[in-house]
């Protein structure tokens, strides 16, 4: 339609810049809402009033914030648009509503509870008006916040309903369906079911490619990266995160998705030993233990949380972590606070304080039994298998359920997932490799001298030639290149 003809009209104004916005084009979706808004009071709008129209806009106008990550601003423009729209509009106030859960969510406001809330509204919205897409999406989001807050049986129910209701209406080959399968896959990596939960992440990785929403494909990306991460798949992950390095300089991504993948590229220069990358890239994000935190970069001053145990600086790490689990429990970010809490366990068992290690790790326990998740442990590691044995030791005489708030059957299960962890014993070897110098021997396949193996985990030099010289005695070379090459040919790695 010629532009004179669009711009007179306030409606058409908005639907344009809802159709510009989703097209990548947000400094032109806001050129026509100012259109739009000069024309209100002078031009006809049908059977439509004043404040509908400015719901409307409101609504894009959290939508093109919600690309940025301005949490105050997406809660504002959200919270102005279920004001002024009417309780009929229910398209547009479900979009508002979901936009609200953003705010909320994953752009800065770092309030799960009041997430779930908008994205569980949005839903019912969407439900009433028929509208069985933004149904599925806003049902989409809602299980990723309860991802965030650990609840993986719950986030599983509401992703297979969703995805039931996608199929059932015929638009289960849409992108939005693969957040769907994404997410149903990361529930089922960490409930150490990795083979099946990566073809899942996979499958809604091809949907989100063919949906060709950037946002949602590099979502999709992320859980495929820390999947492979839990599988060990070193090769696998490099690639990917190269991807998703092109994509952050491709398209205008949020930044709580671009923090994140910043902080992935941290654990993988770690892994490979190449520490000088990652303090370089701690002082290209000007990034500080004490920092205001921002709940965007969250993922990020975990990472420097990684890089300072790495260095040996476990009071600064501890300092660092402490503050992150005051600031997430605010939000109810449950899953970040096992994992902060491995963290610490993982630091006072390298400190030789024990009964705080322990602490730590029933802490996380607790948090971690209602969702059930086995691989956010057995990621961290031999050190917190070590230490759930001594747990099931102590509690040996105890009932099933302990004081600190977890079963010891659920002990029972992360061990029995370590255990599936490690490799049975291979034709050709006199004597099985053990867990932990496998752990070595996949950080010397990965090019780490003895010295960052020992800080890595946290064990003594003397230890990590202990480990090298018996990998080699069972694999019978002598010599960490012959280790690696001969250890591929019995498929160790």
């Amino acid at each position: 339609m010629p532009d004179e003809q669009i711009e007179t009209n306030p409606k058409l104004c908005i639907f344009y810049a809802r159709e510009l916005l989703k097209n990548g084009y947000p400094a032109d979706a806001e050129k026509q809402l100012q259109a739009a808004e000069q024309r209100l009071d002078s031009a006809s709008t049908g059977d439509m009033r004043k404040s509908e129209l400015q719901g409307r806009i409101a609504v894009i106008r959290a939508y093109v914030s919600a690309r940025t990550g301005d949490a105050p601003r997406i809660i504002h423009y959200s919270n102005l648009a279920l004001e002024s729209l009417p309780q009929k509009d229910l398209m547009w106030r479900s979009v508002a509503a979901t936009t609200l859960g953003f705010g909320y969510g994953w752009a800065g406001g770092g309030d799960c509870v009041k997430a779930q809330h908008a994205f569980s509204e949005a839903m019912e919205i969407s439900r009433t008006a028929g509208n069985i897409y933004y149904h599925v999406f806003s049902g989409s989001c809602l299980g990723s916040v309860m991802l965030m807050r650990a609840r993986l049986k719950e986030a599983e129910g509401i992703c297979r309903q969703s995805l039931q209701l996608a199929i059932e209406n015929g638009i289960e080959r849409t992108g939005i369906v693969g957040s769907l399968y994404s997410n149903l896959g990361m529930i089922l990596c960490e409930w150490n079911d990795l083979d099946e939960g990566i073809g899942l992440i996979k499958k809604g990785l091809d949907l989100s490619t063919q949906g060709r929403d950037p946002v949602i494909m590099a979502s999709c990306a992320i859980s495929l990266l820390r999947a492979f991460l839990y599988r060990m798949d070193f090769t696998g992950a490099i690639k990917l995160l190269e991807k998703l390095n092109e994509s952050t300089r491709d398209f205008s991504l949020p930044p709580w998705i671009t923090n994140t993948i910043s902080a992935f590229n941290v654990y993988i220069w770690l892994a490979r030993g190449d520490l000088n990358a990652a303090l370089r890239w701690v002082k290209a994000r000007n990034l500080s233990t004490d920092d205001k935190l921002d709940n965007l970069r969250e993922l990020e001053y975990l990472a420097l949380a990684h890089i300072l145990i790495v260095q040996q600086q476990m009071e600064d790490a501890d300092g660092l972590l402490a503050r992150l689990i005051e600031n997430a429990t605010t939000g109810d970010r449950v899953f970040l606070i096992i994992e902060m809490r491995l963290w610490r366990a993982l630091i006072f068992k390298a400190k030789g304080d024990a009964a705080a290690a322990l602490d730590e790790l029933k802490m996380a326990l607790a948090l971690a039994e209602p969702g059930g998740p086995l691989m956010i442990f057995v990621s961290k590691g031999e050190p917190v298998a070590e230490l759930l044995t001594e747990i099931l030791q102590a509690e040996k005489s105890a009932p099933d359920r302990t004081r600190a708030g977890f079963s010891r059957s659920y002990v029972k299960k992360i061990l029995s997932a370590f255990k599936a962890r490690r490799p049975p014993k291979k034709e050709g070897l006199m004597d099985p490799i053990s867990e932990r110098e496998l752990e070595v021997l996949r950080l010397i396949a990965a090019g780490l001298s003895n010295r960052e193996i020992s800080d890595k985990l946290f064990i003594s030099l003397n230890t990590v030639k202990t480990h090298t010289k018996s990998i080699n005695s069972k694999l019978n070379v002598n010599s960490r290149t012959k280790a690696v090459a001969r250890a591929k040919e019995l498929s160790l790695l």
